[in-house]
């Protein structure tokens, strides 16, 4: 995943966190029935985002790891 995939997830989870509460707080009836579901979506999509993001972060470390220093691939 790109940056901006990974930024876009947290704020999509986020927002789905935030109904949530709202829901379960303002809510009179079903207030559960509304709350919980966006809630837990909101936090497999923040939980998601975090583990596509250590992933990303790893998967850079390893590469730039088996890199040698100076064998880039821009040509003078």
């Amino acid at each position: 995943m790109s940056p901006s995939n990974i930024i876009g997830t947290y704020v999509l989870g986020a927002i789905f966190v935030i109904g949530g509460v709202i829901f379960m707080t303002l809510l009179d009836d079903n207030r559960l029935l509304f709350g919980i579901p966006y809630l837990v979506i909101g936090l497999f999509l923040v939980y998601g985002a975090h583990g596509a993001s250590r992933r990303r972060k790893r998967h850079l470390a390893e590469n730039a790891a088996e890199t040698p220093p100076g064998s880039g691939s821009s040509a003078h």
